[in-house]
């Protein structure tokens, strides 16, 4: 096995979990004013951040192992640490709107 993919993957895990401990991580909140972070709901994006990024790094492994059946070890390690991280980030930016009250 790749020690790529269990870093990646640890990587996204422990990104998940700082952003739980450490809300001013998840992007654009930081830079928000006073105002405008009152109207976030930062308890919930910040568990629902926690919870997707957590998600990612789990799937980045699980589909890596799956894939290396199917694919070469090349093609797995290109697909599981390309478009489940890009689908991931895309359903976050997406889904994480309905936590801003602005």
């Amino acid at each position: 096995m790749n020690p790529f993919i269990p870093i990646f993957s640890a990587f996204f895990i422990l990104l998940g979990l700082l952003v739980r401990r450490f809300p001013k991580l998840i992007a654009g909140y930081n830079t928000m004013t006073s105002e405008q972070q009152k109207k976030v709901d930062v308890k919930g994006l910040k568990v629902f951040t926690c919870r997707v990024f957590c998600i990612i790094g789990v799937v980045v492994f699980v589909s890596y192992l799956l894939l290396r059946f199917f694919t070469d070890e090349a093609s797995a390690i290109n697909i599981s640490s390309i478009v489940v991280p890009i689908t991931g980030v895309i359903y976050l930016l997406a889904n994480s709107q309905r936590y801003v009250h602005n």
